[in-house]
């Protein structure tokens, strides 16, 4: 059987029922032309156009999405920070995809020539721009303080085909620790924050916050306080800046709170302390009473002195050397502390006064008080308080011993002078009335803000050395004028001895022969006619006759118990008087005026009549 064919063309897109409807055609055709043969009368061929639409493919997983970094409950996104999804696609026919993440499964919709969406509420949380195919796709968004702590994610890939979009039917929920959900972390509340100054150097002070952190998930979050210097937290390298970290906590439930001990020395002023609250993850707290400055108080700390530290003329016994007057240059040094340290904040002397009072320790600092005028006595109390012009104390810091904010003492060196009439310590209870005791300083420290520390005596006292002067008032005893075999009785001549040192006096005296003339380099030749021999003087404490009286000797010092009594007066000594008399033997035959020199040597009395 011959058949005439014609050339069919095909065009447009095949579709299943246009190819089921073409073979039914062509076995319709098939039939006529087998019947037309046995029939013969069918004798030509028609051919059918087939048509079919290849439906768009969506793109393909190559590589499945995953969280960028990972976001989970030991690695929380914190609010405000970026979250990233990634992926790989491949689309078969080249077009260009979109990673989409979800909140739900349910199907989002593609759309042409644009980024896909997801239908179902609440969130879509991030799309792709749109991504070549066979290159990662990177989808994000930034969290936000409103998201939940704990947000499950679906992720999708779509095209967006001119003419069918599509999107693959499988979602991906990545693998691990980058899988679904995503943890977001919330800042820490931080609404108070405080400390319980003032106080001293080295006492505690607790910083103290109303704090505390809502995220639960895995555990529930934790928070911690730092304080600072300066208002220069970095929430990045979560420290305190170039200021420099004060205390921070250990972490707590809530209400976090840390302890400080104030160092030593810490000047007094008020210093700032800026608080700063983190979460376990170090997410810091943002508002409320972050960054806070409550400022910390350190309150002026009494000034100290050691009695070890004390030390009274450099530990030597105090020796008077000036009669009826004062004996200068004697010492003094003590060394005071000050928690606040030896510089206040000006960069000045933090102690800025001192008292003082030098005693005999019979007396006491009780009675010889530094801040009394009154206590003075120069026998036995020199007091701080006196003026200047009656007790020259210079008291002087050392320029070196202070050596910066970071010292707590200064060293005072002291020079004063002492009276003659400072009662001796030295010997025993004959020589001197007040041998059991010795002298003492108690000293005390005033600093900037007139703080003053208890007075504080040396451990260590030393002696006032017994110093035996004394004053000859009389330089000349007159006899008046005698005949030969006369002489004057009652004795009535006088010399007049005071007391210029710090002891009760006794004399001894001796003398020469007397004669016309006499000088100390040349005595008076032995002769009964021209020389009145010196046993013919004679002395006693009264005006007695002249048969009582003590004959003066040339070769022995006697003793006279004159007992001039310790001088305790500035402005006058105490004084005795010596009697004389004098017998004119009958065989001098010269007449004129006789000298000679009698010695007067002062002794130290017996302390009783002192």
């Amino acid at each position: 059987m011959a058949y005439n064919i014609n050339n069919v063309s095909t065009a447009g897109k095949v579709t299943v029922f246009s190819c089921i409807l073409g073979l039914l055609s062509f076995a319709l055709l098939f039939t006529i032309n087998i019947g037309s043969k046995s029939l013969n009368t069918v004798n030509a061929q028609s051919i059918a156009t087939t048509t079919v639409t290849v439906l768009n493919t969506p793109p393909q997983w190559t590589v499945d999405a995953q969280e960028y970094g990972g976001s989970s409950t030991t690695t929380p996104t914190n609010a405000g920070d970026v979250m990233s999804w990634t992926a790989l696609g491949t689309d078969s026919n080249s077009d260009p995809y979109f990673l989409l993440i979800c909140s739900t499964s349910a199907t989002p919709t593609p759309n042409t020539n644009a980024a896909p969406n997801c239908d179902t509420a609440p969130h879509q949380w991030a799309v792709s721009a749109s991504t070549t195919s066979g290159v990662q796709a990177i989808a994000a968004t930034t969290t936000t303080a409103s998201m939940a702590e704990v947000n499950a994610w679906f992720a999708w890939i779509c095209d967006a085909n001119i003419s069918n979009p599509a999107c693959n039917a499988t979602f991906k929920q990545g693998t691990g620790t980058t899988s679904s959900p995503f943890e977001v972390n919330h800042r820490p509340v931080f609404t108070a924050f405080a400390n319980n100054g003032p106080k001293l150097p080295g006492a505690q002070v607790s910083f103290t916050t109303t704090s505390s952190d809502s995220d639960v998930s895995g555990t529930a979050d934790t928070v911690t306080l730092i304080v600072c210097n300066l208002n220069d937290f970095s929430t990045t390298t979560r420290a305190c800046g170039a200021g420099g970290m004060i205390a921070s906590s250990t972490f707590a439930a809530s209400n976090a709170s840390t302890t400080y001990t104030i160092t030593i020395p810490t000047q007094d002023q008020t210093y700032s302390a800026f608080g700063f609250v983190t979460d376990q993850h170090g997410f810091a707290a943002s508002g409320g009473a972050e960054g806070t400055n409550a400022p910390l108080i350190v309150q002026n700390a009494t000034p100290t002195i050691s009695a070890a530290t004390v030390t009274l003329n450099g530990g030597s016994d105090m020796i008077l050397t000036q009669s009826a007057t004062q004996t200068p240059g004697f010492s003094l040094q003590f060394t005071v502390s000050d928690n606040n340290s030896c510089l206040n904040a000006a960069s000045t002397s933090e102690i800025t006064n001192y008292q003082l009072a030098l005693y005999r320790s019979g007396v006491g600092s009780t009675t010889c008080s530094a801040t009394s005028s009154a206590a003075y006595n120069p026998n036995n109390c020199y007091t701080h308080a006196a003026a200047t012009t009656t007790w020259n104390l210079v008291c002087t810091a050392s320029s070196t011993s202070c050596t910066g904010a970071t010292d707590t003492t200064v060293i005072y060196n002291c020079s004063f002078p002492l009276w003659y009439v400072a009662d001796p310590t030295d010997g025993n209870a004959t020589s001197t009335q007040y041998s059991p005791q010795n002298w003492l300083a108690s000293v005390a420290a005033v600093d900037d803000n007139g703080a003053t520390s208890s007075l504080t005596e040396a451990q260590t006292g030393v002696e006032v050395v017994s110093f035996l002067a004394f004053a000859l008032n009389t330089l000349s005893i007159p006899y008046g004028s005698l005949q030969p075999g006369q002489k004057t009785d009652p004795i009535v001549a006088t010399t007049t001895m005071s007391a210029t040192g710090n002891v009760g006096v006794n004399q001894k005296l001796s003398g020469q022969s007397m004669c016309i003339p006499y000088t100390s380099a040349v005595h008076c030749p032995n002769s009964a006619t021209s020389t009145i021999s010196e046993d013919n003087q004679v002395y006693a404490t009264t005006t007695q006759t002249y048969a009582l009286s003590t004959a003066l000797s040339s070769t022995t010092a006697n003793l006279l118990q004159v007992n001039i009594k310790k001088s305790t007066s500035t402005l006058t000594q105490s004084s005795g008087n010596t009697f004389w008399g004098i017998n004119v033997p009958a065989s001098i035959t010269l007449s004129g005026n006789y000298k000679g020199e009698n010695t007067f040597i002062a002794v130290v009395s017996t302390s009783t009549f002192w």
